[in-house]
């Protein structure tokens, strides 16, 4: 019986998925993305000037509002949830087995978050690294010791 491994390489701003059919037979390209919105400065999100609250012991002086969770952060949450959604998509229609998730820590914990119990339980293996401009035969080698065994 074949089993596919799906490897999602990914930084926050791009990704690729790879499937493998078992050791030493290479990685064929399934999908890439690209999300630039996730690697815009906090300083691109601002469209004009921050909103203003008036506070009565500010002596007039009117702070920035502060968001709770960073334009970025947020684009980053959303391109983890793009990215996840289409896993699922290929969970529910059988198109791989095992899952092989790389990205640099904090966007791989951003990835984690969105997965359910179902995808998380056919997560095999999990690298914290940038390698998301690595080329194919560079992949191979850090993946091999995941994918033959």
């Amino acid at each position: 019986m074949m089993t596919n491994t799906w490897i999602l390489v990914s930084n926050a701003a791009e990704a690729r998925l790879f499937l493998n059919e078992g050791c030493g037979k290479g990685l064929h390209l399934v999908n890439n993305w690209v999300h630039p919105d996730s690697r815009k400065h906090e300083g691109d999100f601002i469209t004009s000037s921050a909103g203003r609250v008036q506070q009565s012991d500010a002596h007039g002086a009117r702070p920035a509002i502060q968001w709770k969770t960073s334009p970025k952060e947020t684009e980053m949450q959303h391109f983890a949830a793009e990215l996840v959604k289409y896993l699922e998509s290929g969970r529910m229609t059988g198109a791989f087995q095992h899952l092989i998730l790389v990205a640099p820590p904090h966007f791989l914990g951003l990835i984690r978050e969105h997965l359910d119990n179902p995808m998380d339980a056919l997560v095999r293996a999990t690298l914290d690294k940038d390698y998301s401009q690595e080329g194919e035969p560079e992949l191979i080698k850090h993946l091999t010791g995941i994918l033959c065994r």
